[in-house]
């Protein structure tokens, strides 16, 4: 072959290799051997490729104009051995190797770095081919350089992204698919597979693919896909998977239509992402989110959120209750819409500040139009501000309550004490506050006594046995009272009276003692008189209490003799009056009657008012005792008496269930046979007389008795005689008695311990009340 051939053969490949077009017909052979040399020559320095010869021995015996314009060498020096310089130092050992390796076959390709002539190194494929004698020895190389540089930065590029779209697969999660139409194959990359846990170059079917989905979602799946197929509906869906391991995930399923030129669908490609562990963070997030709405639901703080543009974005409970406004109402609105008044006032300056210099600011406010104390913590945020807030009226009111008790105290005369719980020697608790009351009685000062003991005050005379005694009180967390002598700084004698009483916390541990001391030592002084007094006054009562005991023998000698020698000459008036009628009734007028009936009946007064003194005296002397008395069936008693003496009387007696006292049951029974003896006796002149016994609670709810009538009544400008002895408010002839029985009444009831009194008006009726106590110490012995 002629070297114009080979020339024309090799620019023949060489423009075929850098167009990749189909190979054309080549030129027949004899057309080609019809070029002349000079011709080849031109036709080898037109083609982009570089083209030279190449002996067995390396020498280089033809380069076309390429070659020098690439390197920028000259053509002499670049056909001696010094081009291999040009080659990549990092490639030259490489393609040493390659010619060793080439040396014995027909053609070879290497791909190497070679530099320009303004020394930048560019990628270039070697195409070599043997020629040789019809001994087949290689005579020379027949090679081509074509400029691949661009092709492999692109390659590499290529590479690169292919490499990092398979590593933001595997990172995201993230694996494709296909389904082929119209037979609906199914194709998955390999992330994919890992997805699924299958090994990669696993092709499942369609239905497969479906099955790994659960079975109440593959409906929904299979109509995504039919939809997608059929109209070109893309889908985008997150739903739960079973891996072929029985691993639950989460994926989330993207799938569009892929059309031909003529719009025709031909596939469905798309991708799974594994977003399992976002689903997994979503509800770790949710969870979180949820703990800390509760936690802030549930703090006693108010607690809301305000954004940058001063709006709500969180409202708790608690802030719902204390602004009492529904969230509902404030969420989305602006502060100083909602809350106007606060504009102007500290709570904006130290807000805005908050905003301004990003810095926490804590203040006290007072809201008017809630009338509270808040104490405000405000914090800055990335969105705005978090706010918690306290209602501290009754703190503030303690607050100043508790001043004013600290004056108070301080002004106190008595002294007041408080010492720690715990006591850190024999000698008590450690003082830790006194009152000026305290410097003023003993002259130690504030100074002196804080962090000192009670020993302080201590000296020969302080009762020992007292101070085990308080404590052994203090030991039990006891309150304690003591009468003790202390000892001033000045070396005085004084007595305290000395309350101690433990003090606890809101947990119920106790923290301190309180002692509160009055200076007793005027009363003791006093106290000893009034002993000297209560002496002799015990002498003249002993004297006293005999000549009493003398004058109550005397009076009872006194009554006897009254009921015998009174009731004597009595009783032989009465007898003489009544054997003068009987023997001479024919002989005595009937003014003679008259004035014998006069004699009798001032006889039986005589007996009634002397029997009635003698039974108040009695009354006054007799002991009493004390039982429960049951007065309802008392009175019920002295009812029926009274009914069946007068069974003609036309009375209603009404009395009331339980009623019952503490007393002597016979001078009970007086009270009741006098007070229902007037009222049977006030109310014999009324057609239908109406009796009630009862009782009604006091303000204190203690019994008051009553006896009411409908009787004659009584004009209440004389009740103050209504209980004296012979005291009557009604003539003899009207109504018969002694004016005794109510002086009766007072006499038993006083000696109970109770009092009597009566409301009444003149023809209208009366009612009598009386208390008697519910223990005993009320009454005289």
């Amino acid at each position: 072959m002629t070297m114009c051939a080979w020339l024309a053969r090799v620019c023949y490949r060489a423009m075929q290799k850098a167009t990749h077009e189909s190979p054309r017909p080549m030129t027949p052979l004899g057309q080609i051997q019809r070029v002349s040399d000079a011709q080849c020559r031109q036709l080898m320095d037109a083609i982009p490729q570089i083209v030279w010869i190449m002996q067995p021995d390396g020498a280089r015996t033809y380069l076309n104009q390429r070659w020098v314009d690439y390197t920028g060498l000259p053509m002499a020096e670049s056909l001696g051995q010094c081009w291999t310089r040009l080659i990549h130092p990092d490639d030259s050992l490489r393609v040493s190797r390659l010619w060793e390796q080439a040396c014995g076959s027909e053609s070879c390709e290497r791909e190497y770095r070679l530099r320009r002539a303004d020394g930048v190194y560019r990628w270039m494929l070697d195409r070599s081919i043997a020629q040789r004698d019809e001994a087949g020895q290689t005579t020379q190389w027949l090679c081509t350089l074509t400029d691949i540089d661009d092709l492999k930065q692109a390659t590499a590029h290529l590479e690169k992204n292919l490499s990092m779209n398979r590593i933001a697969g595997r990172v995201a999660r993230l694996g494709g698919w296909t389904i082929e139409l119209p037979d609906r194959t199914l194709n998955w990359s390999d992330e994919n597979c890992v997805i699924h846990d299958v090994a990669p170059g696993y092709q499942p079917t369609l239905k497969e693919g479906i099955g790994y989905f659960f079975p109440e979602h593959q409906a929904t799946v299979i109509q995504l896909v039919d939809a997608c197929a059929q109209h070109g509906t893309p889908y985008d869906f997150v739903l739960p998977k079973l891996t072929a391991k029985g691993r639950q995930i989460w994926v989330r399923s993207i799938g569009e239509a892929q059309r031909d030129a003529a719009g025709n669908i031909v596939r469905l490609q798309g991708a799974f992402q594994d977003i399992t562990e976002q689903k997994e963070a979503e509800a770790r997030a949710l969870a979180l989110e949820t703990q800390l709405i509760t936690t802030l639901e549930s703090i006693t703080d108010g607690f809301c959120l305000i954004d940058k543009a001063w709006k709500f974005t969180f409202v708790n409970g608690q802030a719902e209750r204390m602004l009492k406004r529904r969230r509902k109402d404030i969420l989305g609105k602006t502060l100083w819409q909602e809350f106007p008044e606060a504009v102007g006032t500290c709570m904006e300056r130290n807000y805005r500040a908050a905003v301004q210099e990003q810095r926490t600011s804590r203040f006290e406010a007072f809201y008017q139009s809630l009338d509270k104390w808040f104490d405000v913590h405000v914090y800055p945020t990335e969105a705005g501000l978090a706010v918690y807030f306290q209602d501290i009226t009754q703190r503030r009111l303690e607050q100043a309550q508790l001043r004013l008790l600290e004056t108070a105290v301080s002004r106190l005369n008595d002294i007041v004490v408080i010492t720690e719980a715990e006591a850190f020697d024999d000698a008590g608790p450690r003082i830790v506050f006194v009152n000026d009351a305290f410097e003023r009685h003993t002259g130690y000062s504030r100074e002196e006594a804080l962090g000192n003991t009670s020993r302080l005050l201590w000296g020969p005379k302080t009762q020992r046995a007292e101070l085990d005694r308080i404590r052994s009180a203090m030991e039990k967390w006891q309150a304690v009272r003591a009468e003790i002598v202390i000892y001033t700084k000045a070396g005085e004698e004084r007595w305290l009276e000395t309350d101690i009483t433990p003090i606890a916390d809101e947990t119920g541990r106790f923290t301190h003692w309180v002692a509160v001391e009055r200076d007793i030592t005027e009363r003791r002084q006093h106290r000893e008189e009034i002993l000297s007094l209560n002496a002799e006054l015990e002498e003249r009562v002993l004297l006293r209490t005999a000549q009493l005991a003398t004058a109550n023998r005397e009076l009872e000698s006194f009554a006897y003799s009254v009921s015998h020698d009174l009731r004597s000459p009595l009783n032989t008036i009465h007898g003489f009056s009544q054997l003068l009628l009987k023997v001479e009734a024919d002989k005595v007028s009937d003014k003679g009657k008259h004035y014998l009936d006069r004699i009798r009946a001032g006889v039986e007064q005589m007996s009634n008012l002397i029997e009635g003194l003698l039974t108040l005296a009695h009354l006054s002397r007799e002991q009493i005792k004390s039982d429960r008395v049951d007065l309802s069936a008392i009175a019920r008693l002295i009812a029926l008496d009274y009914r069946e003496r007068e069974p003609q009387r036309q009375a209603q007696v009404h009395i009331q269930d339980g009623l019952s006292a503490q007393g002597d049951p016979r001078l009970l029974l007086a009270v009741f046979q006098n007070l229902l003896g007037n009222a049977w006796k006030f109310t014999s002149r009324q057609a239908q007389a109406r009796i009630e016994v009862g009782s009604q609670p006091d303000t204190g709810g203690a019994p008051i008795f009553f006896v009411k009538d409908n009787g004659a009544g009584f004009d209440m400008a004389f009740a103050h005689k209504l209980f004296g002895t012979f005291e009557r408010l009604h003539s003899p002839g009207d109504f018969s008695g002694t004016g005794i029985g109510l002086a009766t009444v007072k006499r038993v009831i006083e000696r109970h311990g109770g009092r009597v009194w009566a409301e009444s008006k003149l023809n209208e009726g009366a009612t009598f009340y009386f208390t008697l106590p519910q223990t005993t110490s009320s009454m005289q012995r």
